[in-house]
């Protein structure tokens, strides 16, 4: 669940990682995604999950994580 919270001049959105891998079901956690999204510039990425198969991460509407097959 995202969580919003409202400081002065702005609001603050906490987000966490629904990302599951659609192969072998693995929550991935939003610290392992985080790190690498904070290097790309395009709003989806591809990495590899513990299971060496290859997803796509995008963040939905709310702003948290989710996984998708490739």
């Amino acid at each position: 669940m995202t969580q919003i919270i409202r400081v002065p001049n702005g609001i603050l959105t906490l987000n966490e990682s629904k990302a599951v891998c659609p192969h072998c079901e693995r929550q991935i956690p939003f610290d392992e995604i985080e790190s690498k999204w904070m290097k790309q510039d395009k709003h989806y990425m591809r990495m590899k999950c513990k299971c060496k198969r290859f997803i796509g991460i995008t963040s939905n509407i709310m702003g948290d994580f989710v996984a998708y097959k490739l």
